[in-house]
């Protein structure tokens, strides 16, 4: 696997770190996935000419 480092301001940071019990890497990883498959449909349908 690989991995992808990102900067976040520090009062960002701060607030992450307000709840713990989230693991907001594997949060962030799932949501990116989503943005991919949604990307690729919106690629699909724009190529077949159902986007105006």
């Amino acid at each position: 696997m690989t991995t992808f480092t990102i900067s976040i301001p520090e009062e960002l940071k701060r607030k992450l770190e307000e709840h713990p019990e989230i693991n907001w890497a594997e949060y962030l990883k799932k949501r990116l996935e989503i943005i991919v498959k949604q990307l690729k449909k919106f690629e699909e349908l724009k190529n077949r000419g159902e986007l105006l």
